[in-house]
């Protein structure tokens, strides 16, 4: 499981004006809140967050270590929310949450499919409906990713929430018969096959009179 850790400190600049000036000086604004958590703002440096945060999913466990006027104390957190920046792609605002002990937290977990299709060997087309699973999860228990091996999926089928074998205390929020993943027959390949199918049918029929009028001639004989 990987782990991250931040260095925060309490924002005392609010408003579009001083966290445009926070920015500029290289901080990062963001709020930290939880059903037992009342939000408060914090500021993060932006180079120690760029530095590892393409790491970081919402499954991560992270330690903030939060700087105030008491001193210095860690308080683990998720990340819930990211903004960016429409044009440059920057982080301009992170959320993170803090989860209650003993209750439950909604998130979503990555979903690492192995393996090449049957299918695709066949000539199908994989496609990934579903990259990141919504579930309910215990905070101690939470996983990184679930893995799922689809190398015995062939033309045609698809992998839905229910084939999936998950941890006891992960429970999807996504109904069970949602597909995550499907092999899809080539459209071209499938006429053809049609096709073909017809033209045997027809070659049969076709076939079948000449036996019975050689069997009459004999007969006639």
């Amino acid at each position: 499981m990987k782990t991250a850790t931040f260095h925060a400190e309490i924002r005392k600049e609010l408003g579009k004006r001083p966290v445009k000036r926070l920015r500029k000086a290289g901080y990062i604004p963001g709020i930290v809140y939880g059903p037992a958590q009342e939000p408060f703002p914090i500021k993060l440096k932006k180079s120690e967050v760029e530095r590892v945060f393409h790491h970081i999913t919402e499954t991560t466990p992270i330690t903030l270590k939060l700087i105030t006027d008491d001193g210095e104390k860690d308080i683990r957190v998720f990340l819930k929310t990211i903004q960016r920046d429409k044009v440059h792609d920057n982080i301009v605002h992170i959320d993170f949450y803090v989860p209650m002990k003993g209750h439950k937290m909604h998130t979503n977990i990555p979903i690492e499919y192995i393996g090449k299709p049957i299918g695709v060997e066949r000539g199908g087309l994989l496609e990934i409906l579903v990259e990141e699973l919504p579930v309910e999860i215990d905070p101690d228990k939470i996983i990184d990713k679930i893995e799922v091996n689809i190398e015995n999926l062939g033309l045609g089928e698809s992998l839905h929430v229910k084939d999936l074998e998950l941890p006891e205390d992960v429970k999807p929020t996504l109904d069970e018969e949602e597909v995550l993943a499907v092999v899809i027959a080539p459209r071209r390949g499938v006429e053809e096959e049609a096709v073909e199918e017809v033209a045997t049918e027809e070659e049969q029929e076709e076939a079948q009179p000449e036996v019975i009028k050689k069997g009459k001639e004999k007969e006639e004989e």
